[in-house]
């Protein structure tokens, strides 16, 4: 799953202007989607192959992007206790 936290500056400001919504709208149930997906996929990718365009970004299916982002996966669950192995 996609950490914001790990984002630079420059990438959640270049997420923030290409979706037109804070960073937040990721998280945001009532916020539009689809531009903030593409461009945290766009950042991400950008990571991998500098040569990613905003064009792929838009391109990528739904089911690509949540792949890309990790949405909708669920954490590893953590037990409080270390030895309970459940």
């Amino acid at each position: 799953m996609i950490d914001i936290n790990k984002l630079t500056v420059g990438e959640i400001a270049k997420v923030e202007e290409l979706s037109n919504q804070g960073i937040t709208a990721i998280v945001d149930d009532a916020s539009p989607k689809g531009l903030t997906m593409a461009a945290l996929a766009f950042v991400v990718k950008r990571r991998e192959n500098g040569e990613f365009k905003w064009n792929d970004a838009l391109a990528l299916t739904f089911e690509e992007a949540n792949a890309i982002l990790g949405l909708g996966q669920d954490e590893p669950e953590v037990s409080a206790d270390p030895l309970d192995e459940d």
